[in-house]
This record gives structure tokens, sequence and C-alpha cells, in this order.
């Protein structure tokens, strides 16, 4: 099912606050304020082609899922508070700040707009579940749990990594819910009960979106896509303000690195990408 023009223009003018916020609030020294401004500038050119890249994306719903992150584990591929996010991200706004006033009157107007098949697929996106991306990569028979094991097992062990890092930057930055700021915002999912920034779907998105669309780069921009739908749905769903679902994107690129770079997740990798590729029955020296 296709997404209505309006919803898409919706998410990337979302995409496109969210990122003025961000590079405004970048600080300018150190390398990784830096980069945060940079990566919001290009957030900000990227959101029309995002727009473009969903309106010619076939969006069915998924089918497989996998149960809630469990966040009391080891970390598997590196020590996790490694990755610090206070020192990759820039602090959220104020509670009582203009941004945050216009991010709630935004979500408001969503609120009132959104349509039952909207909320449903963001209902769907609550799933931690690599095969969510299913109608990304044209909804193959055989992109399920049961027939990919070792897929199942790495992005699994890559949700833990996600799970311990997100929820140590959410205790740090402290920052309440939009519901909690805003009674009139009423989610259409199970209310969380951690801090909203940033949002730990859309890093979750963003690290196995660019983690599969490594594993398959013929299918990259659509996967991406996807990435970003799954992210924006925090916001129609009333549980993420739009800056923390962009905060969420960079620490999940941060994240991406981190495990690209660690000894332990390569075999793993190896193994899942080549049973992925052999699965939808493409060519494995890609």
């Amino acid at each position: 099912m296709n997404a209505p023009v309006t919803t898409l223009v919706r998410r990337a003018r979302l995409g496109l606050i969210a990122a003025r916020s961000l590079a405004r609030r970048a600080r300018p020294n150190l390398i990784a304020g830096r980069s945060l401004a940079r990566a919001a500038r290009l957030n900000s050119f990227a959101a029309p082609l995002l727009a473009v890249a969903l309106l010619t994306a076939t969006m069915a719903v998924g089918c497989s899922s996998i149960p809630e992150r469990v966040l009391n584990v080891a970390s598997p591929y590196f020590d996790a508070t490694t990755l610090d996010l206070s020192r990759v991200l820039p602090p959220p706004p104020g509670d009582d700040s203009e941004i945050t006033r216009n991010e709630i009157a935004l979500m408001l107007k969503l609120q009132q707009e959104r349509t039952p098949e909207e909320a449903a697929r963001a209902r769907a996106d609550v799933s931690y579940s690599v095969f969510r991306f299913a109608d990304a990569i044209g909804n193959p028979e055989n992109f399920n749990a049961e027939t990919l094991p070792r897929t199942r097992s790495l992005f699994r062990k890559v949700t833990y990594e996600e799970g311990a890092v997100v929820q140590a930057g959410k205790r740090g930055f402290k920052r309440p819910r939009p519901f909690v700021l805003e009674p009139r915002i009423e989610p259409i999912v199970r209310r969380p009960t951690n801090d909203s920034y940033p949002s730990g779907h859309a890093m979750w998105s963003r690290v196995v979106g660019l983690v599969l669309a490594d594993m398959l780069p013929e299918y990259s921009e659509r996967i991406m896509a996807r990435a970003d739908e799954y992210a924006s749905h925090r916001v129609v769903a009333g549980v993420h303000y739009p800056s923390d679902v962009e905060a969420g994107k960079h620490a999940g690129t941060a994240l991406a690195a981190f495990l690209f770079a660690s000894p332990a997740f390569q075999p793993d990798y190896a193994e899942a990408r080549q049973e992925l590729r052999a699965a939808l029955k493409l060519p494995l020296e890609q």
C-alpha cells in the first residue's frame, strides 16, 4: 500500500524541522559537533528525495517479528559503554523552548490528520524486527525468521547493542515524553516509561537499515527510505518529538560505524550475508 502524498510531504517536513533544530544546537567544537551539523544539512537536502523514493516504493505490511529488545545481556560485539551518546549528540531542546513548543504543535496537527492506514502502520512498526523491512526488498517469500536463522541472530545481537547504548543515552539526557508535557497528545501505541531523547526506534531502524543495505546494496535506497519511514512513525504514534527521531538517526549511524569496525561482528555478518543473498537468489560476490 503506497503512502498518501500528504503523508510523505509531512514526513519530509518533519525531517526538515528536526534537522534544522539539531544543526542549530550542535556544538561547534569537537569533531562530533561539526559532524552533526553537516549531517543535519544533508538531512534537510535529502528530505525531498526521501519523499520521491517513498512515492515509488511499495509499502505492504511486513510479516514476522521478534520479541522486544533484551537489554540486560552482555554486549556481543563491543563494549557498549564506549559509545557515549552525550559526546555524539547535542542536548535536546528545553521543555519550555520554542523548538519544543513548535514540535508539540506539529504533533497535535499530525494527530488530527493521520489516517487509519497510517495509524495501523505506525502500530505495526513498534516491532523491533528486521523482517519489517520486507516491503523494501519486494516482500520475498524467503525473507523470514524461519528461513534465515543466521540473519535473525545477527540482527538480534545488533538490537541488543542498540538497546544498551540508547538506554544509557536516554538516562543521561532525561527528556520527558511529549505526552507528559502535553496531555492533549494521545499516543496510539503503548506509552513508553523511559525518557524520550534520542528515539530508540529511530536509532534501531538506522543501524539495521545501514547493515541490511550493506548486505543488499541492490536495494539500499529503498531500505534506507523504509528505515526513515519506520523512524517517523514514532512521531505519528505520539511518543516522540521530531528532534528525538533525528537524533536517533545520527546515533544509529555512529553505532553502525562501531559495528563495522568490530572484529567480533565480522564472522556473524559474513555468515548472515551469505545466507540472505542465497535465499534471495542474489550473487554472493556483490
